[in-house]
């Protein structure tokens, strides 16, 4: 990076910090040539401005993370692998719908607001979301507003973040199962964004997975070569942790992996349909899972969602092939 490009750099965070959130936001999609990633475009801002700015511009395409200070960071920008990848993941969820698409009894979302596990409200979306059909667990109602102040004109707007059970921004049951997806995306950022929605007990799964650049290797025959590395993960805070390495190359050692075919078994990720089902009594205003048996609607007999990791590693090169 040269002296001019780090000046240029520091000069544009200046201006942002001037800026308000959307004139950051336009900025940005009006510039072909920003690809540094994260790009901060907000600063110490209030759930209310965070919230106002999502509900006012059309962000599709854009992946932003909010940090506990307000900070509000476009960290992925739309891209042909990362649509070819949600695409495919969106197709696995569906499958134990039977073609059902009125009131099916998984609906499966993207980019659907939710609140940050922890997060005093700020609002955060996963690029996928498995939620289950209002039919089968229906909208809880609407908390009474609290009592109004004699020196306000209106009552405030109550916030859902702390509901048990647990509602996204929309107030609809909270998703179940969320998906994160990185492309450009850092390792770090994407990591713990996995890490945070684990921390949510409704979030009965966490499936995500990470695609890198390609690195210049060479084949047994001394030829060049491009190696592919990508990682996936499973898990559920204090239940399960699963890593995958399934593109052409091993993340931690570079020898070339035996993802090499569909249907391995070792290459296949099995996450039970039941887990979009999850919705105990709750007693004394927590989930009472003691004893608790998971009701399956009898239109779901797949007991498992089947992700075939050699499939995502041929979608991506397929669509990596001209990049």
């Amino acid at each position: 990076m040269t002296k001019n490009t780090i000046n240029d750099d520091i000069f544009l965070k200046m201006i942002r910090r001037i800026l308000s959130l959307e004139r950051n936001f336009q900025s940005v999609k009006k510039s072909s040539r920003e690809k540094n990633l994260p790009i901060q475009i907000g600063w110490n801002l209030s759930v209310k401005k965070i919230d106002s700015f999502f509900e006012c511009q059309d962000t599709r395409g854009y992946k932003f993370e909010i940090d506990p200070k307000g900070n509000v960071f476009i960290v992925e920008m739309e891209n042909v692998v990362h649509a070819s990848v949600e695409e495919l993941l969106r197709n696995y969820f569906y499958i134990p719908n039977r073609g059902v698409i009125i009131n099916p009894p998984i609906n499966v979302m993207g980019s659907s607001k939710h609140y940050q596990p922890n997060g005093e409200g700020k609002p955060s979306a996963p690029d996928i979301a498995i939620y289950p059909g209002l039919t089968i667990i229906p909208m809880p109602p609407i908390p009474a507003p609290p009592p109004r102040s004699r020196l306000s004109i209106c009552s405030p707007r109550p916030s859902r973040h702390l509901e048990i059970p647990a509602v996204d921004a929309s107030g609809k049951p909270h998703a179940r199962i969320m998906c994160e997806i990185a492309v450009s995306q850092s390792y770090h950022d994407w990591n713990a964004k996995c890490s945070c929605w684990m921390q949510q007990q409704y979030v009965r799964c966490v499936f995500g997975v990470k695609f890198y650049r390609p690195k210049a290797t060479q084949n047994a025959n001394g030829q060049p070569d491009s190696g592919h590395v990508y990682t996936a993960v499973a898990g559920q805070v204090g239940v399960y942790y699963e890593e995958w390495n399934f593109g052409t190359l091993d993340y931690y050692t570079d020898a070339p992996t035996t993802c090499t075919g569909p249907g391995l078994g070792n290459y296949q990720v099995n996450i039970p349909t039941q887990y979009v089902f999850w919705n105990p009594p709750i007693v004394g205003g927590a989930p009472a899972t003691a004893g608790y048996v998971i009701n399956v609607p009898p239109a779901v007999i797949a007991p498992n969602f089947i992700i075939d990791l050699f499939q995502i590693q041929q979608v991506v090169l397929a669509n990596q092939i001209n990049q």
